[in-house]
């Protein structure tokens, strides 16, 4: 399996990096010509980001990470943050049918072909990785690696 490009991202950890991660991972999908998971990757980044700054307890100053990597086969991923605990997918919203919270991970996991959690010596990362439906084509990669 060949990586054909990488990027990495970092967010302070606070709600506006939230829209910007998302708006990130839309432009993102658009330079890489992924238009097939656009739109499912500007929504699981949103809800992986929303995690990590909403319910992570970390250290003031502390940032989230958001990775990505293109392969032969799929598109990987990886939101890594320096908080404590570890997120569990609700199965049922404490707050009910009507809750407007609590479904990020459900989401995530609908969406999306795997996904999951490496913990970490200090936080964790949140995964997920959509299979590649179609292959780009030579555009220019900007410098970013390859």
């Amino acid at each position: 399996m060949t990586i054909q490009r990488t990027k990495l991202t970092q967010y302070r950890r606070y709600r506006p990096a939230v829209a910007i991660a998302r708006t990130h991972a839309r432009e993102l999908a658009e330079k890489w010509e992924l238009l097939e998971v656009r739109d499912s990757l500007e929504m699981a980044v949103s809800e992986l980001v929303t995690n990590a700054v909403v319910h992570g307890r970390a250290a003031k100053g502390s940032r989230v990470t958001v990775t990505y990597r293109l392969d032969e086969d799929r598109l990987r991923a990886e939101v890594r943050d320096w908080a404590s605990g570890m997120p569990r997918i609700n199965r049922q919203s404490p707050r009910g049918v009507y809750a407007t919270g609590g479904r990020g991970l459900q989401v995530v996991a609908a969406i999306t072909d795997r996904w999951g959690v490496i913990p970490r010596v200090i936080g964790k990362s949140v995964w997920f990785e959509f299979k590649r439906i179609s292959a780009p084509t030579n555009a220019a990669f900007d410098g970013e690696a390859s």
